[in-house]
Protein backbone atom coordinates (compact mmCIF):
# COMPACT_ATOMS: atom_id res chain seq x y z
CA UNK A 1 0.00 0.00 0.00
CA UNK A 2 3.09 2.05 1.04
CA UNK A 3 4.38 1.66 -2.29
CA UNK A 4 1.22 2.75 -4.30
CA UNK A 5 0.78 5.98 -1.99
CA UNK A 6 4.17 7.01 -3.45
CA UNK A 7 3.68 6.06 -6.71
CA UNK A 8 0.80 8.22 -7.17
CA UNK A 9 2.13 11.11 -5.09
CA UNK A 10 5.21 11.07 -7.86
CA UNK A 11 2.97 11.00 -10.72
CA UNK A 12 0.83 13.95 -9.40
CA UNK A 13 4.36 16.04 -8.32
CA UNK A 14 5.70 14.86 -11.61
CA UNK A 15 2.64 15.90 -14.04
CA UNK A 16 2.30 19.33 -12.02
CA UNK A 17 6.09 19.86 -12.71
CA UNK A 18 5.93 19.07 -16.55
CA UNK A 19 2.71 21.03 -16.81
CA UNK A 20 4.17 24.12 -15.25
CA UNK A 21 7.42 23.90 -17.27
CA UNK A 22 5.57 23.31 -20.59
CA UNK A 23 3.81 26.78 -19.98
CA UNK A 24 6.56 28.68 -18.56
CA UNK A 25 8.05 29.65 -22.15
CA UNK A 26 6.76 32.53 -24.45
CA UNK A 27 5.09 31.13 -27.04
CA UNK A 28 4.11 32.83 -30.86
CA UNK A 29 0.32 33.77 -30.42
CA UNK A 30 -0.36 35.52 -33.70
CA UNK A 31 1.52 37.63 -35.89
CA UNK A 32 0.61 40.48 -39.37
CA UNK A 33 1.39 39.37 -41.83
CA UNK A 34 -0.25 35.89 -40.26
CA UNK A 35 2.05 32.50 -40.68
CA UNK A 36 1.29 31.29 -44.20
CA UNK A 37 -0.29 34.02 -45.29
CA UNK A 38 -0.71 35.70 -48.76
CA UNK A 39 -0.63 39.14 -48.92
CA UNK A 40 -1.03 41.43 -51.89
CA UNK A 41 1.32 44.67 -51.39
CA UNK A 42 4.68 44.34 -49.53
CA UNK A 43 4.19 44.84 -45.57
CA UNK A 44 6.31 47.81 -43.83
CA UNK A 45 7.05 45.43 -40.89
CA UNK A 46 6.55 42.31 -39.24
CA UNK A 47 5.02 41.80 -35.91
CA UNK A 48 4.87 39.12 -33.84
CA UNK A 49 2.65 38.68 -30.19
CA UNK A 50 3.49 35.84 -27.83
CA UNK A 51 2.14 34.57 -24.70
CA UNK A 52 3.79 36.22 -22.07
CA UNK A 53 5.65 39.55 -21.91
CA UNK A 54 9.19 39.52 -22.59
CA UNK A 55 12.48 40.33 -20.91
CA UNK A 56 14.18 44.02 -22.18
CA UNK A 57 18.05 42.89 -23.09
CA UNK A 58 19.75 43.85 -26.33
CA UNK A 59 19.73 41.20 -28.35
CA UNK A 60 17.61 38.72 -26.58
CA UNK A 61 14.09 39.02 -29.02
CA UNK A 62 14.51 39.81 -32.64
CA UNK A 63 12.82 39.31 -35.77
CA UNK A 64 14.92 37.89 -38.81
CA UNK A 65 13.03 38.51 -42.01
CA UNK A 66 14.85 37.14 -45.00
CA UNK A 67 13.81 36.41 -48.74
CA UNK A 68 13.81 33.27 -51.01
CA UNK A 69 17.22 34.14 -51.85
CA UNK A 70 17.90 34.21 -48.08
CA UNK A 71 19.19 38.10 -48.06
CA UNK A 72 18.26 39.52 -45.04
CA UNK A 73 15.19 42.21 -45.69
CA UNK A 74 14.36 43.32 -41.93
CA UNK A 75 16.10 46.25 -41.53
CA UNK A 76 17.40 47.97 -37.43
CA UNK A 77 16.75 46.61 -34.03
CA UNK A 78 13.75 44.59 -33.51
CA UNK A 79 11.20 47.40 -31.05
CA UNK A 80 9.54 45.97 -27.51
CA UNK A 81 6.12 47.93 -27.06
CA UNK A 82 6.08 49.44 -24.31
CA UNK A 83 2.75 49.21 -23.66
CA UNK A 84 2.19 45.67 -24.31
CA UNK A 85 5.62 44.22 -23.83
CA UNK A 86 4.34 40.47 -25.72
CA UNK A 87 4.26 42.51 -28.62
CA UNK A 88 7.70 43.24 -30.98
CA UNK A 89 8.43 43.94 -34.25
CA UNK A 90 10.58 44.98 -37.37
CA UNK A 91 10.91 47.27 -40.13
CA UNK A 92 11.18 45.90 -43.59
CA UNK A 93 12.65 47.05 -46.58
CA UNK A 94 10.14 49.12 -48.55
CA UNK A 95 8.78 47.53 -51.96
CA UNK A 96 9.90 43.78 -51.86
CA UNK A 97 9.31 42.07 -54.80
CA UNK A 98 6.60 38.81 -54.56
CA UNK A 99 7.47 35.98 -53.28
CA UNK A 100 7.83 33.86 -50.54
CA UNK A 101 9.26 35.40 -46.88
CA UNK A 102 10.98 33.94 -44.30
CA UNK A 103 10.40 35.32 -40.73
CA UNK A 104 12.52 33.67 -37.73
CA UNK A 105 12.06 34.84 -34.56
CA UNK A 106 13.54 34.37 -30.32
CA UNK A 107 12.16 35.92 -27.62
CA UNK A 108 13.32 36.04 -23.78
CA UNK A 109 10.40 35.32 -21.12
CA UNK A 110 9.90 37.58 -17.91
CA UNK A 111 8.32 35.13 -16.08
CA UNK A 112 11.38 32.65 -16.14
CA UNK A 113 14.29 33.81 -18.55
CA UNK A 114 13.83 31.19 -21.23
CA UNK A 115 14.86 31.09 -24.36
CA UNK A 116 12.66 30.28 -27.22
CA UNK A 117 12.43 30.63 -31.01
CA UNK A 118 10.55 29.62 -34.09
CA UNK A 119 9.89 30.44 -37.40
CA UNK A 120 7.34 30.97 -40.11
CA UNK A 121 6.46 32.06 -43.81
CA UNK A 122 4.41 34.79 -45.56
CA UNK A 123 3.85 35.27 -49.14
CA UNK A 124 3.61 38.32 -51.19
CA UNK A 125 1.44 38.01 -54.50
CA UNK A 126 0.46 41.11 -56.36
CA UNK A 127 -2.43 38.85 -58.16
CA UNK A 128 -4.12 37.80 -55.03
CA UNK A 129 -7.52 39.27 -55.05
CA UNK A 130 -8.24 38.57 -51.22
CA UNK A 131 -4.90 38.37 -48.27
CA UNK A 132 -5.21 34.92 -47.14
CA UNK A 133 -4.38 33.81 -43.74
CA UNK A 134 -5.05 29.89 -43.74
CA UNK A 135 -5.87 28.62 -40.94
CA UNK A 136 -4.82 25.26 -39.31
CA UNK A 137 -3.07 22.94 -36.74
CA UNK A 138 0.87 22.02 -36.50
CA UNK A 139 1.95 19.29 -35.15
CA UNK A 140 5.95 19.23 -35.78
CA UNK A 141 6.54 23.39 -37.06
CA UNK A 142 5.54 26.90 -36.37
CA UNK A 143 3.12 26.89 -38.96
CA UNK A 144 -0.59 27.68 -37.44
CA UNK A 145 -1.78 30.84 -39.30
CA UNK A 146 -3.77 33.53 -36.98
CA UNK A 147 -5.34 36.19 -38.97
CA UNK A 148 -3.68 39.45 -38.09
CA UNK A 149 -5.63 42.55 -36.85
CA UNK A 150 -5.33 45.74 -38.62
CA UNK A 151 -2.35 47.84 -37.10
CA UNK A 152 -3.90 50.23 -35.23
CA UNK A 153 -6.10 47.67 -32.67
CA UNK A 154 -3.48 44.91 -31.93
CA UNK A 155 -5.17 42.61 -29.84
CA UNK A 156 -4.43 39.10 -28.84
CA UNK A 157 -6.18 36.51 -30.92
CA UNK A 158 -7.05 33.31 -28.50
CA UNK A 159 -5.79 30.74 -30.92
CA UNK A 160 -3.29 27.13 -30.30
CA UNK A 161 0.12 28.59 -30.43
CA UNK A 162 2.63 27.05 -32.95
CA UNK A 163 4.68 24.18 -31.63
CA UNK A 164 8.16 25.91 -30.58
CA UNK A 165 11.08 24.76 -32.62
CA UNK A 166 13.58 24.70 -29.19
CA UNK A 167 11.05 24.01 -26.51
CA UNK A 168 12.23 20.44 -25.03
CA UNK A 169 9.41 20.41 -22.56
CA UNK A 170 7.49 16.59 -22.39
CA UNK A 171 4.21 18.11 -21.17
CA UNK A 172 1.66 15.07 -20.92
CA UNK A 173 4.24 12.59 -21.23
CA UNK A 174 5.11 12.23 -17.01
CA UNK A 175 1.84 10.79 -16.50
CA UNK A 176 1.39 8.38 -18.48
CA UNK A 177 5.19 7.17 -18.47
CA UNK A 178 4.10 6.97 -14.85
CA UNK A 179 1.08 5.04 -15.30
CA UNK A 180 2.84 2.84 -17.49
CA UNK A 181 5.57 1.85 -14.55
CA UNK A 182 2.70 1.63 -12.04
CA UNK A 183 1.09 -0.65 -14.06
CA UNK A 184 4.21 -2.76 -14.29
CA UNK A 185 5.13 -3.21 -10.87
CA UNK A 186 1.35 -3.71 -10.09
CA UNK A 187 1.79 -6.80 -12.95
CA UNK A 188 5.52 -7.68 -11.24
CA UNK A 189 3.17 -8.11 -7.55
CA UNK A 190 0.60 -10.35 -8.75
CA UNK A 191 2.78 -12.70 -9.90
CA UNK A 192 4.60 -12.83 -7.13
CA UNK A 193 1.87 -13.22 -4.36
CA UNK A 194 0.85 -16.61 -3.54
Amino acid sequence: MRIKALLIGILIAGGLLFTETAHAHSAYVRSNPGADAVIATSPAKVEIWFSQELFRRKGENVIHVSGSDGREVSRGETQIDDDDRTHIWVELNSNLPAGKYLVEWKNISVEDGHSTEGSFSFSIDPQAAVTSTPMGESNAIPTLTNTPLPESTPQPVPTTAPISTNNPCAGGLAPITGLVFFDILRRRRKQTDP
